[in-house]
């Protein structure tokens, strides 16, 4: 099998969960979906639309891969969200995380992800053009998570690295 297809499988063996039915001489198995929530910032800024960037890139990705989820914004109609997003970083079996921009909230939910659960956290990040950034802080990525890897994906074409994201 190919190593991208090998990475899928050992990735998805990991997450999903097999429970066996109690009195079933057959044994049947019944396989729980696979829980993601994105994190992301909710109003565009540098020339990211990042609901764009989630329609066309992160759900898709989920939606071939048969994984549920999506952000807080499901949430937001209840009131204080702080409850669902704190259940949300715990539960989820992968989390997605946009640091394309300097956004406290992406940086604080990823932070309790990370205190949370320190596997199957994937990143991601809008390559922007240096001149449409709004100062050089702007573009940095925190010291914190500076070694940590992720996606860079075109903002004005996120469905361009669907299979790379799929892959990962």
């Amino acid at each position: 099998a190919p190593r991208s297809s090998r990475c899928i499988f050992k990735i998805f063996s990991r997450l999903v969960h097999i429970r066996l039915h109690k009195g079933n001489a057959e044994g049947l198995l019944e396989i729980i979906s696979i829980r993601a929530f994105i994190i992301r910032p909710f109003t565009p800024r540098n020339g990211i639309n990042f609901e764009e960037a989630e329609k066309k890139l992160l759900a898709p990705a989920l939606a071939l891969l048969d994984i549920q989820g999506g952000t807080t914004e499901v949430f937001s109609e209840a009131g204080n969200i702080r409850a669902d997003m704190f259940q949300q970083l715990l539960v989820a079996d992968l989390v997605i995380a946009d640091i394309s921009v300097q956004n406290s909230n992406v940086y604080y939910e990823l932070g309790i992800r990370h205190a949370l659960r320190q596997t199957h956290t994937f990143l991601v990040r809008a390559k922007v053009d240096k001149s449409a950034a709004e100062s050089a802080r702007e573009r940095d990525v925190p010291f914190d998570i500076l070694t940590d890897r992720y996606l860079e994906y075109d903002p004005s074409d996120p469905a361009a690295k669907l299979q790379t994201l799929v892959d990962g």
